[in-house]
């Protein structure tokens, strides 16, 4: 028996900036929701060919093909990782201070910075 087909997007992340993108079949753009849906196997083929083709290496790196699910006309991601980068958001806060690398480099507490002053 032959395995269904699944919907797919042509994704990739944007060379300047690096947010992802998503072909909307005019251009790049960083909204999952304006994607171009391959709602067929001829189209998903289509979607691959343009992505692998060098037309777009000054503007995107990275284009792969990107299973979505298609529910009451509305698209939403078909894995985990698609829905994490069309939430367009990090999974944790860039804004917390790095950990230091080398035992050097670690932070004095403020008490042992007060007791040596």
């Amino acid at each position: 028996m032959a395995k269904a087909f699944q919907p797919v997007v042509l994704t990739a992340n944007a060379l300047e900036g690096g947010e992802a993108v998503w072909w909307t079949g005019a251009g790049w753009s960083p909204r999952f929701d304006e994607a171009r849906i391959a709602a067929d196997a001829a189209q998903s083929r289509a979607l691959a060919a343009l992505g692998a083709a060098p037309l777009f290496e000054s503007v995107v790196v990275g284009p792969y093909l990107a299973p979505v699910t298609v529910e009451q006309g509305a698209a939403r991601p078909g894995s985990r990782r698609e829905a994490i980068r069309a939430a367009a958001r990090p999974t944790f806060d860039y804004l917390l201070e790095a950990a230091p690398r080398h035992r050097d480099e670690a932070p004095v507490p403020a008490a042992i910075e007060a007791e040596a002053a």
